[in-house]
């Protein structure tokens, strides 16, 4: 029991020791790159030194997430490739300690990673993210079409039969100009409110309109009355952060906010595949670190020896071809050929399967 223990221990030392080099690699590499893409617009609108580290510590989440799961498989191979290559694993085998018990300390620490993932993409990706956004929309001018603060032409369906058209919208004080509220039954206009204002009540969770005028029709868009009404306030089924959401990519949504709106984009009558699948990306996602090492592990114990290049064209080569496979799965859940959590899953399913086929053929 003493010696299965001192080789987790020694196991995990190699396996953390290489996972942390990876990393630091990788993260190299990576901002290099970047830095060569985007070195002319750093210099086109003259952001300084400390605006230029800003803007990739606010990067740097993101990276980290992309590179973890490759980091975890890049060590995971050299750690049982290093051992075969000085003959470690052989002597290993021979004291009755299978390959499934010694991959236990590697696949365990997968695990781990892959469920800190989850939280680490919802509670520092996600918030760094929208900090670069911001940086690119006020010193890079990168999205013209986005502004921080100030949203136009919004158009919301809070259910089948209603729609609310927002000329312009204020987030930061959630304030809108220009308001429509049009009802219908069984698509026949019914009533239409036209407001100058309307403002968002926090204490009430509710809007108050100003200066607006109801219009009754009879279902064939005539006219039936007119009446000018005070100022009243009205519980509409949106809030001010949905406004916000209607410019957010789902990769820059939080799993908890994008299922709220998807939520909302169903009780609306609209169509919510292409968010559903996002949503179901998040949690897949997630699960990359432990399903890259069981699929390579068994890959190296059988291949490598003396060729330690193997090992890293091995763990480029899953890593490209999963990433990849992710990416066909999604596109198969957004035109509706798969469901969305089928076709977010695809990868893991596929490569799931054949790590653990690989696993059970290792020989003892």
């Amino acid at each position: 029991m003493l010696g299965i223990k001192l080789i987790d221990r020694y196991i995990l030392r190699k396996f953390m020791t290489l996972w942390v080099l990876s990393i630091l690699a990788f993260l190299t590499i990576f901002h290099v790159v970047d830095v060569i893409e985007k070195i002319d617009n750093f210099l086109k609108y003259n952001l300084t030194l400390n605006q230029v580290l800003l803007y990739y510590w606010y990067q740097l989440p993101w990276f980290v997430n992309i590179i973890v799961p490759m980091a975890v498989l890049l060590a995971s191979v050299f750690t049982i490739g290093n051992l075969a290559k000085h003959n470690e694993l052989t002597a290993i085998k021979s004291s009755s300690i299978s390959m499934y018990r010694l991959s236990a300390p590697v696949l365990v620490f997968g695990l781990l990673i892959s469920l800190g993932n989850f939280f680490f993409e919802d509670l520092v990706v996600i918030p760094a993210t929208r900090e670069k956004i911001n940086m690119e929309n006020m010193l890079m001018h990168k999205f013209k079409n986005r502004s921080k603060t100030v949203f136009d032409n919004i158009t919301f369906q809070e259910s089948p039969e209603k729609n609310i058209v927002i000329k312009r919208f204020y987030l930061k004080e959630n304030t809108g100009n220009t308001v429509t509220i049009q009802e219908s039954r069984n698509n026949k206009l019914v009533t239409r409110l036209d407001a100058k204002k309307m403002i968002w009540q926090p204490e009430t969770k509710d809007w108050l309109l100003i200066d607006f005028i109801l219009r009754d029709f009879d279902g064939k868009t005539t006219e039936k009355a007119s009446d000018i009404l005070p100022d009243t306030v009205m519980a509409l089924d949106f809030h001010p952060d949905d406004i916000a959401n209607t410019v957010l990519k789902p990769e820059e949504m939080s799993y908890t906010e994008l299922k709220k709106f998807i939520e909302r984009l169903k009780f609306s009558g609209n169509d919510a595949k292409k968010w559903e699948v996002n949503l179901y990306y998040k949690t897949a996602f997630s699960m990359t670190s432990l399903i890259v090492v069981l699929f390579g592990l068994p890959l190296t114990a059988y291949k490598m020896r003396k060729n330690t290049s193997f090992g890293a064209g091995v763990s480029l080569l899953v890593i490209f071809l999963y990433y990849g496979f992710i990416t066909f799965g999604k596109a198969l859940g957004i035109k509706g050929i798969l469901p969305p959590f089928t076709a977010a899953w695809l990868a893991n399913y596929f490569f799931l399967s054949l790590g653990l086929f690989m696993f059970y053929k290792i020989k003892q």
